[in-house]
């Protein structure tokens, strides 16, 4: 089992605003990439995260602004890497196709350990299968948990 987090406390003692702002950051705004194969330019609506620990969470919406390449996956940058790329990842990487008016929920999967991108329910990242090129006006939203090194 691990350790309970203790701050430095004993039994009894006054638990200070002070002292539990020690166990995490506040958000911190940040600049994700956004690519299907080639970088596409976008509009960062929201790009934050906070680190508890060894634990990141991360919400983000993007406009893009321009055009990525047909059957190529889509992929975000994350702000701090991963442990690893097979490191456990939970959250959602959503699509909404702004031609077609259809959203696309897919499961949140590592691409590596500095990106992040969506699974469909075709088993491939999305943007693959279905085959669908990301156009201006086109939104990601990404909501995820990950661990880190």
């Amino acid at each position: 089992m691990a350790t309970q987090w203790t701050a430095g406390t004993t039994s009894g003692q006054v638990l200070t605003a002070a002292t539990l702002n020690t166990i995490g950051a506040v958000w911190v705004d940040y600049t994700p990439t956004l690519t299907q194969s080639a970088t596409i330019t976008k509009t960062i609506t929201n790009a934050r995260y906070c680190q508890i620990q060894k634990t990141v969470i991360v919400q983000v919406k993007l406009i893009a602004t321009s055009a990525g390449t047909a059957g190529q996956g889509v992929i975000v940058g994350l702000p701090i890497a991963a442990k690893t790329s097979n490191a456990t990842l939970s959250g959602i990487f959503s699509f909404y196709d702004a031609s077609t008016n259809i959203f696309y929920p897919c499961a949140a999967q590592l691409d590596t350990t500095t990106t992040v991108g969506g699974f469909f329910n075709s088993g491939s990242y999305f943007g693959t299968a279905p085959a669908i090129t990301v156009a201006t006006s086109d939104q990601i939203q990404i909501s995820i948990t990950y661990e880190i090194a």
